[in-house]
């Protein structure tokens, strides 16, 4: 989308120059440059800063991913519940960062990239850690995978209200 913008600034600019610059035909400047083409380029140049609503669809299924009893889900936190719920949630947190992508609105959510980087990262840690299986380790003893579990836990709240303060911030 900011390519698309940005070409359309150029292309402007650019139209407007030729049509100053060609001044043979007896017409002011001002006669010259086409209002409408001037006046189009105003939305197009603020587009990038007004961030979609994305929130408006994804708070929801957030908010659905963490609903529900799942308390004691992740008190051991390579048991295999937990493992199951913690990549529910992960996955959640990544249908979102796609949405963004999609919408082409990276720029307009920096705070929620943010925030989905940590579930990404502690996601991979938690995998690479060897927490998945792990019988001793519990979000109780602050563990370095009860670290990594209690971000991907939290991850969905935090990039739900990530989201909003992106969007409130873009307004």
């Amino acid at each position: 989308m900011r390519r698309t913008t940005t070409a359309a600034v150029l292309l402007v600019s650019a139209l407007l120059t030729a049509g100053c610059s060609s001044g043979g035909d007896g017409k002011t400047e001002a006669e010259s440059t086409p209002a409408p083409a001037a006046s189009s380029a105003t939305p197009s140049t603020s587009e990038p800063a007004a961030a979609p609503t994305l929130s408006t669809e994804w708070q929801p299924k957030l908010d659905a991913a963490t609903a529900g009893d799942h308390d004691d889900v992740c008190a051991t936190v390579g048991s295999q519940a937990c493992v199951t719920y913690i990549t529910e949630l992960a996955e959640v947190v990544y249908d979102v960062r796609d949405a963004i992508d999609t919408a082409g609105a990276t720029a307009a959510y920096p705070e929620t990239m943010d925030a989905i980087q940590d579930v990404e990262d502690a996601s991979a840690a938690y995998a690479e850690g060897g927490c998945a299986g792990s019988s001793e380790a519990t979000l109780a003893e602050g563990s370095v995978c009860g670290g990594y579990v209690a971000t991907l836990l939290t991850g969905p709240g935090i990039v739900s209200l990530t989201m909003t303060t992106d969007e409130l911030t873009a307004s």
